[in-house]
């Protein structure tokens, strides 16, 4: 199995967020007065320190991955999916910027996992694929877009199981 890396876009995001809440708690603690209010914001600003946190660690460990049997693509922990190598056709560089509103949606007819606007990896299935993203309902896709660390080493390794 090898691993895609694909947070390293998302990463200065999340270290920002968790020193902008420590510095503003620390702010707001020399500031104010009003116990309730600290207690409150500090309550606050040790849960924003959880999901940052959080979310760095899922990015570090649980990367998209390919194997002889499947490609798996990941977004945090809310999105999982696992698609047989049989059926994806060739992997190319597509860097593209998309107007969604989420981190992972359908597209026209591609599922795209993005990062922060753009995906840098396209993938086109043989047969379209069913994808079930939960409101929306389940959607026929043509193709995957993800973004990767390093595109063209993930289009060497995922055309490498594929072809």
């Amino acid at each position: 199995m090898v691993e895609i890396p694909y947070g390293k876009r998302m990463r200065p995001r999340y270290w920002r967020f968790l020193v902008i809440t420590a510095v503003g708690i620390a702010l707001v603690a020399f500031g104010l007065d009003i116990p309730w209010l600290l207690v409150t914001l500090c309550v606050l600003g040790v849960l924003n320190a959880v999901v940052c946190v959080g979310a760095l660690y899922v990015l570090h460990k649980q990367p998209h991955t390919v194997s002889a049997d499947e490609l798996r693509l990941r977004q945090l922990g809310f999105f999982d999916w696992r698609i047989p190598t049989a059926d994806l056709g060739a992997a190319q560089l597509a860097e593209r910027t998309h107007k969604g509103q989420r981190s992972v949606e359908v597209i026209g007819d591609a599922l795209v996992v993005q990062s922060l606007t753009k995906t840098n990896v396209s993938v086109p299935f043989r047969e379209p694929q069913l994808v079930d993203l939960g409101k929306t309902g389940a959607r026929k896709v043509a193709r995957v877009e993800f973004w990767a660390d390093d595109p063209e080493k993930a289009v060497r390794d995922i055309n490498a199981r594929t072809t």
